[in-house]
């Protein structure tokens, strides 16, 4: 059953993802990320409606990026958006940078149905990927930082199911080889033929 509206927020591709290492396409790789999270978004079954919360083109159906690059006033106010547009469902908000994202997992996490908040710690604990909130509650979103601790301290409870690729957010080129251990989706995979693999931290290209 379809019971969640999701809010993926995109940043301006040209300033995202600085830890990266410096590679001429870069934005066609953030957008690449974007697209795959997206297609195994759309694809579960807990979620109704998908809205990218972004002033980027090509991601379909947008609500527009009111944040003025703050993350968590952009995704309040597309909030308020989507539950006028969509009374009476949960809303949820996945980061765009999931790119070997599974849509079981996506599912697991959304039907967890922890109180009326929850949220998915990333893979190294401190972060978060996913925030859901049911219908009535506030997501509420904390998201930068530190933000898994700051989601518990507002009240979400973490879920602790098996998700990993729910986990796997992209930062560094670190974060990077240990997706494409995962398996990424084509997106990504044909932007990494195009701009070539990760690096070694010591500066090496994989592969």
């Amino acid at each position: 059953m379809s019971t969640f509206v999701l809010l993926v927020p995109v940043k301006t591709l040209a300033r995202a993802k600085t830890r990266l290492a410096p590679r001429p396409g870069r934005d066609l790789l953030m957008r690449a990320f974007a697209l795959d999270a997206l297609a195994a978004a759309r694809a579960a079954t807990s979620v109704a409606h998908t809205y990218v919360v972004t002033d980027e083109d090509g991601f379909g159906e947008a609500i527009g990026d009111e944040g003025e690059g703050d993350l968590n006033l952009a995704l309040r106010v597309a909030e308020r958006e989507v539950r006028l547009r969509h009374p009476g469902l949960g809303v949820a908000a996945l980061l765009a940078d999931l790119p070997a994202l599974r849509t079981p997992d996506l599912d697991a996490a959304l039907g967890a149905g922890l109180r009326s908040r929850w949220y998915v710690a990333d893979a190294d604990g401190t972060g978060t990927t996913l925030l859901a909130a049911g219908p009535g509650t506030d997501l509420d979103p904390r998201f930068g930082a530190g933000s898994a601790v700051r989601h518990e301290v507002s009240g979400a409870v973490p879920v602790r199911a098996e998700v990993p690729s729910l986990r796997r957010d992209v930062d560094t080129d670190l974060d990077l080889r240990a997706a494409l251990d995962l398996g990424v989706g084509a997106h990504t995979r044909e932007a990494l033929a195009a701009d070539g693999p990760p690096a070694h931290p010591d500066g090496r290209p994989t592969g």
